[in-house]
């Protein structure tokens, strides 16, 4: 198997590797509800409603995590390895929408819609893909929604505590220079093809489910893999 020279990743193992938090490459047998984390320090990853993994589409490897968009998300427990504060960060993900996303979310760190537990929202409105963080006050980055039926790639990466970008199929679409602490308490899980609801306190209801595939999504702590516009890959992140 090769490897392509993108952006950090210029070897066929990854120099960061011990600060991958979450790695979800999406695969396993048709059907499977057994959803594997492949980060140093493996976490539990719960399925619920027909969130499964799925061979009818992939970007690598043969399948990958599929949601219907009516009650299908990923929770992953609470850790402090989601907790970025100002340090730089990656946040980056394939995904395959089968619908329109606006109205639905990709990725989710807060205990609800308005981010007052500190955390990331990935969630889409409108013609937008908004990725929402906690900065002074709530912050977000506007970029273009994916195409449908096709794979999309996103990185969402902290470069310093008052640069924040989005890249969108390698080439950047939106930045902020609002200074960034993501604090995330960790009083709820991470959920991945939905998001967490609510108000302005409390835990609110999980909803805004995601219809389509996500595979390959990382999180990284600590570096901030992109800061220039990139080649993407041609295969999954590498393991070791």
């Amino acid at each position: 198997m090769s490897w392509v020279i993108t952006g950090f990743e210029k070897y066929k193992s990854d120099p960061y590797r011990n600060q991958v938090s979450l790695l979800l490459h999406g695969d396993g047998a048709n059907g499977s509800t057994t959803i594997v984390d492949s980060s140093p320090s493996p976490k539990t990853v719960t399925a619920f409603g027909d969130a499964q993994i799925s061979t009818a589409q992939s970007k690598f490897g043969g399948s990958s995590i599929a949601f219907d968009g009516t009650g299908d998300y990923l929770t992953i427990p609470p850790s402090a390895e989601f907790e970025f504060g100002t340090d730089p960060f990656t946040v980056e993900f394939w995904i395959y929408p089968t619908t329109s996303t606006a109205g639905r979310a990709v990725f989710c760190t807060v205990d609800n819609g308005n981010l007052d537990t500190g955390g990331i929202d990935i969630l889409g409105i409108s013609s937008n893909l908004y990725f929402y963080f906690t900065g002074n006050g709530i912050t977000n980055i506007a970029v273009s929604l994916p195409t449908l039926n096709t794979w999309n790639h996103y990185a969402f990466v902290g470069v310093s505590p008052t640069d924040t970008r989005v890249y969108r199929n390698g080439t950047l679409e939106g930045t902020s220079s609002t200074s960034r602490n993501i604090t995330y308490t960790g009083q709820n899980e991470l959920v991945v093809g939905a998001r967490h609801g609510g108000g302005a306190t409390g835990v609110g209801p999980i909803q805004n489910f995601f219809d389509g595939y996500i595979e390959d999504l990382r999180i990284t702590k600590g570096v901030a893999r992109y800061t220039s516009n990139f080649t993407l890959p041609n295969a999954p992140f590498p393991d070791f």
